[in-house]
């Protein structure tokens, strides 16, 4: 490293008498000085240490901050294979300092160069070795219950949350641990502040949440907090669409709301959909012919994303989207019906079982509570938080749709006279709906289970 000599002003010989010849040591003797250029660095506000190859080793999200001895001049760079970014970056004359995002699960080195300025040469780099980024960070493709699909950036290293409408509407804000809740995080508003029951868990590639959505039904700006479902793995073979599913959806407009129970089978290598529109719940094997829908299937406008067209009324269709959990399916659609935009639509799908494991979940409701379900053979429990913050309780019992209906629905019946509701299971996911009434319909829970 090069060093600079800071001169000291001139000065005679030994002079006086003293005998001794003027030196190094010598009072009046000029002194040469060595100004070498130093670093400190940094890491969450804590002096760091370089390992014994000069690295100083840090976590995604750490702030770091290097400071000089002198006014330098600052550069910083990834190495080849980096792709560190840079949040709240802040350079001075004599300090650099920024927090570190690795977008990538892999380790990056990033490296902070302090080179000669006023007062020194020379060059002091700080190279840091960021560790990989949390596994869940990404983008996730949301349909929400409003019916709009959207799109949800989450970095758990820095504990922020993007949700986007298209590009010109973007929500961002802090996320962070519910406290009462482990695996529970909680959206925060933009001016730092819960977002009341805005919530979300996340599972694999697949996440079940509320947020405050705006009103499709609306006719001025209004939000709302509304369930929605996530996914970042939405499967795109076509023939991997085939199976049997069960189907609760949502239709929501200004003057109505109403539900929509069914089962249909996607068969031909993921070209067929058969649905039945009974209003009676039945298999779609036992479902009358006069009530069996048929649809083409054909890949939509993006990857990921299906278009299936009504063969009676080719005016009639809908784009959706088969997440994978796992080796199981969740089937999606959030948009909006043809005949009324302010009208929102949802649907959500899992594979017909007679399988019903048990356990607990938590999850939202169309009615804006969060809450917490403990899922039995033959019943359920949940307690949840509304809007207001008052708390409240449910207790389920399960009949059975056998032996013409669909095993994985299952009809709740000690509901009050015209309160009736059906749950299903699958893909860890526990579903509640409202059946097709004035008291009931519209209400949609969705629930992600442990």
């Amino acid at each position: 490293m090069s060093t600079v000599l800071i001169g000291c002003g001139g000065g005679g010989g030994g002079g006086g008498s003293g005998d001794s010849a003027g030196g190094a040591n010598s009072p009046g003797a000029p002194i040469a000085t060595e100004a070498r250029l130093t670093v400190q660095v940094t890491v969450n506000g804590t002096p760091a240490a370089a390992d014994a190859a000069g690295i100083y080793a840090v976590k995604p999200g750490d702030v770091v901050a290097v400071t000089s001895s002198e006014t330098v001049n600052w550069q910083s760079s990834n190495n080849a294979t980096g792709g560190i970014t840079l949040r709240n970056p802040a350079v001075g004359a004599s300090t650099w300092s920024a927090q570190l995002v690795n977008p990538s699960t892999d380790q990056a080195l990033y490296t902070v160069t302090a080179s000669g300025g006023s007062g020194a040469s020379g060059v002091q780099p700080s190279t840091f070795r960021v560790a990989g980024g949390d596994v869940r960070n990404g983008t996730y493709a949301v349909f929400a219950t409003n019916g709009t699909r959207q799109t949800l950036a989450l970095n758990f290293d820095i504990k922020t949350y993007e949700m986007s409408e298209g590009t010109d509407k973007t929500v961002a804000g802090a996320l962070d641990k519910d406290p009462m809740a482990t695996g529970t995080y909680v959206f925060g508003g933009p001016d730092g502040g819960a977002v009341t029951t805005a919530r979300f868990r996340l599972a694999q590639d697949t996440i079940v949440g509320a947020f405050p959505f705006g009103v499709t039904q609306s006719p001025t700006v209004a939000y709302a907090v509304q369930p929605f479902i996530a996914s970042r793995a939405l499967t795109t073979t076509q023939a991997a669409l085939d199976g049997v599913y069960n189907r609760f959806g949502i239709n929501v407009s200004a003057t109505a709301a109403v539900s929509d129970i069914s089962q249909f089978r996607v068969s031909a290598g993921g070209t067929s959909l058969v649905r039945c529109a009974d209003l009676v719940i039945y298999r779609v094997d036992n479902c009358p012919t006069t009530s069996l829908q048929t649809w083409s299937v054909s890949p939509g406008p993006s990857a990921g994303i299906w278009r299936m067209v009504q063969a009676a009324d080719p005016a009639n269709y809908a784009d959706f989207a088969m997440a994978r959990v796992g080796d199981q399916k969740i089937f999606l659609i959030a948009g909006k019906l043809r005949t009324d935009p302010m009208a929102s639509v949802f649907r959500i799908g899992v594979a017909e079982s007679g399988s019903w494991p048990t356990g607990r979940g938590h999850g939202s409701s169309t009615k804006g509570s969060w809450g917490q379900v403990d899922v039995g053979a033959t019943e359920s429990f949940r307690t949840a938080v509304s809007l207001d913050g008052t708390s409240s309780s449910a207790h389920n019992i399960f009949g059975s749709l056998a032996p013409l209906g669909p095993q994985g629905i299952r009809p709740i019946v000690n509901g009050a006279p015209g309160e009736t509701y059906f749950a299903m299971q699958g893909a860890g996911i526990f579903a509640i709906v409202g059946a097709r009434n004035p008291q009931t319909g519209g209400y949609l829970q969705l629930n992600l289970m442990d």
